[in-house]
């Protein structure tokens, strides 16, 4: 880009008797762009170009107007009606530019953080984690992800399928690892917990869920349909578990044919020496310390439930059953089909 200072020192040292080929090699330039600064009388500029690419006020209105009516048009969809209908000559590159400056800001509903006392709620999802070596054979690994909504403390389940009966299983194990049961479970609408919704659209729990969730003295709850962000601790912390458990495993020894418990030991293993030694960013609490806190507000899991021995937990066929309890010649309580309808606020 040339400036004032650059013609006038081109044009003093030619009349010192430099030659048009010394000064091309000592500025860097064309022997014929230094010929034509010399020969210049005043400050060579740039013609003034056409710019097609600007709108033009019929164009302008039009885009404005389409966009005011539907914010979400596609600028290829305007680029294409504004050539054809309205002559529009620039590049679509050039019309994309003074659409996004043109198009109106989306107002997002500001994003509000449910945080929870000690003991109150535990979040509860399913998650997949790829195949992974079991035995002698490649499998398809899922995880039950279990986290306080206190103190953010998580403990991990995994299991090869994401039934019903596998789930009820592994919820009173994960809520053992947790120290005991909050007041509410809360999780997604998977057909795992939920086989229903009312006509006011609340859902209606599976009564093996409600079974086992009044024996562990703790209350189910969902999210409202399209709103993920309700269940966003468990969420959260899935990510972790993707994006930092799994390649923290990599990095640790594992038997020549791993079994569930190598992997869940594992799991344990990053829970404790890992999640609970952070400062957590939202709560600005240590998670081990904010868990010791939280621990004294949980109910103990029934023996039934659940056996541990050194921290491990067994018995996963055990889950609370109506059937099992009549053919026990136990009193099975009936309740009104509003104890399986249950949502979060």
């Amino acid at each position: 880009m040339f400036n004032e200072e650059i013609w006038m020192e081109l044009r003093a040292l030619h009349r010192q008797g430099w030659s048009i080929s010394e000064l091309a090699r000592k500025f860097n330039l064309n022997r014929r762009t230094v010929a034509r600064y010399i020969a210049a009388e005043d400050v060579p500029g740039y013609a003034q170009r056409d710019c097609p690419a600007e709108l033009s006020q019929e164009q302008l209105a039009y885009v404005i107007r389409r966009l005011e009516v539907c914010g979400t048009i596609r600028a290829t969809t305007l680029y294409r009606e504004v050539t054809a209908e309205l002559g529009y000559a620039g590049s679509y590159v050039s019309f994309a530019r003074r659409v996004r400056v043109l198009r109106p800001l989306e107002v997002k509903e500001p994003e509000i953080r449910f945080e929870t006392d000690p003991g109150v709620q535990v979040q509860l999802d399913w998650t997949t984690l790829g195949h992974w070596l079991l035995g002698t054979e490649m499998v398809e690994l899922k995880a039950l992800v279990a986290i306080l909504g206190f103190s953010r403390m998580v403990a991990v389940a995994l299991a090869t399928d994401q039934t019903r009966a596998t789930t009820l299983s592994l919820v009173p194990r994960l809520l053992a690892e947790l120290g005991g049961s909050p007041r509410e479970v809360l999780t997604d609408r998977d057909v795992v917990f939920v086989i229903g919704e009312s006509a006011e659209r609340r859902p209606i729990f599976a009564s093996e869920w409600v079974d086992q969730t009044m024996a562990l003295s703790t209350t189910p709850r969902a999210c409202r349909p399209y709103r993920p962000k309700t269940k966003g601790k468990v969420e959260r912390i899935i990510s972790e578990v993707k994006h930092d458990f799994l390649p923290w495993v990599t990095g640790r020894p594992l038997p020549p044919r791993p079994a569930l418990l190598d992997y869940e030991d594992l799991a344990r293993t990053w829970a404790h020496d890992v999640v609970a030694c952070r400062r957590h960013r939202t709560t600005g609490r240590v998670v081990s310390e904010a868990w010791e806190e939280e621990r004294d507000r949980l109910l103990p899991i029934p023996d039934h439930l659940v056996t541990l021995w050194k921290g491990r937990s067994v018995d996963p066929g055990n889950v609370v059953s109506i059937t099992t309890a009549r053919t026990g010649g136990e009193t099975v309580e009936h309740r009104d089909l509003s104890s399986y309808e249950r949502v979060a606020p």
